[in-house]
């Protein structure tokens, strides 16, 4: 939806230039929804976010026959969770290298240990383990998860909150040295959503009106993070409307969004999934259940001949019902 009236203020370039490469990186990204589609239409149906006409709580796999996939999905899941960031554990630890002098080494490692047992409070008062969750769902059924870390509000429980950024949302691009170094996420914000992100003067005056008229109203935006030297730079630019604009930026010493893909093919910036893998024996075994209840269907129900036109019939109990075709 178009804002209802244009801006005064001039087009911003470095914002125009930023979205017309998160335009050709998303047409580079096009080729994979398809079999992403496909793969979590038969492993994860209950994530709708390749799917443009689902709503929050619609019933999804009406066209699944065997569960089989979806149980190995999250099954798989639960085990790497379990294996690799278990929460009833301390699977992190600080200890000194093994370049210090043996006295060094002696005075930081109750420092390191302070600061491990820090850390893995924060992470077991967070929401740490239901998104990480989440995000190993998308990597084992689309082959690639991400996860988002920001510092929490004060006062929270815990210092860091976590966000399992879904796939459909992300768009990467590979560096020179083939790591992901360039994440675009996209987002959908209302007035009172954005108006906590950004400084209130720096939304456009149409995005502030449109908002107020209409509270439930959604504007599109593109939240970027590329390398930058040793630095990460963020934007955050504004989508929605021919004039798009920059409303925030910022630098992180570190990338704030953790991606990370199951299995790099050559030449491709998106992983590769066990799911992918498997898709021909679930797509055959999702298909020879279908026909095996339509065949006892017809079993039960029996086929009847009426003016040389075969049908199946479908009864009740105590009574068969036939419709003579004239």
């Amino acid at each position: 939806m178009a804002l209802s009236e244009q801006t005064q203020t001039p087009p911003d370039p470095l914002a125009a230039s930023l979205l017309d490469r998160h335009a050709r990186a998303v047409a580079r990204r096009a080729v994979w929804e398809p079999l992403w589609r496909e793969c979590y239409e038969h492993a994860l149906p209950q994530h709708a976010g390749f799917d443009p006409g689902a709503t929050p709580g619609t019933r999804r796999g009406d066209r699944l026959y065997d569960a089989t996939a979806a149980d190995a999905v999250d099954q798989l899941a639960a085990s790497l969770l379990a294996q690799l960031t278990p929460p009833w554990s301390r699977w992190m630890g600080l200890a000194p290298g093994p370049a210090l002098d043996t006295e060094l080494a002696a005075s930081l490692s109750p420092l390191l240990l302070e600061a491990s047992e820090s850390f893995h409070a924060q992470i077991d008062r967070s929401n740490f383990a239901v998104e990480a969750h989440q995000a190993f769902l998308d990597v084992v059924t689309g082959g690639t998860g991400c996860l988002l870390v920001e510092e929490a509000a004060p006062g929270a429980p815990s210092a860091l909150r976590f966000t399992a950024v879904p796939l459909s949302d992300l768009v990467l691009e590979e560096g020179a040295e083939g790591r992901l170094d360039h994440l675009y996420r996209r987002q959908r914000l209302s007035l009172a959503e954005l108006a906590a992100r950004v400084p209130v003067d720096r939304i456009p005056e149409p995005v502030k009106r449109d908002g107020a008229a209409d509270p439930s109203r959604r504007f599109a935006m593109i939240e970027s993070v590329m390398a930058e030297g040793t630095a990460w730079r963020w934007r955050l630019l504004l989508a929605d409307g021919d004039e798009p604009a920059l409303l925030a930026e910022g630098r992180f010493t570190d990338m704030p969004f953790i991606a990370f893909r199951w299995l790099k093919a050559p030449g491709e910036t998106y992983g590769r999934s066990p799911v992918m893998k498997a898709l021909p024996d679930i797509k055959t075994a999702n298909k020879v259940v279908e026909l095996v209840l339509k065949n006892a269907s017809i079993a039960v129900t029996g086929i009847w001949q009426a003016d040389q036109l075969y049908f199946p019939v479908y009864s009740r109990p105590f009574q068969n019902e036939a419709i003579l075709l004239k």
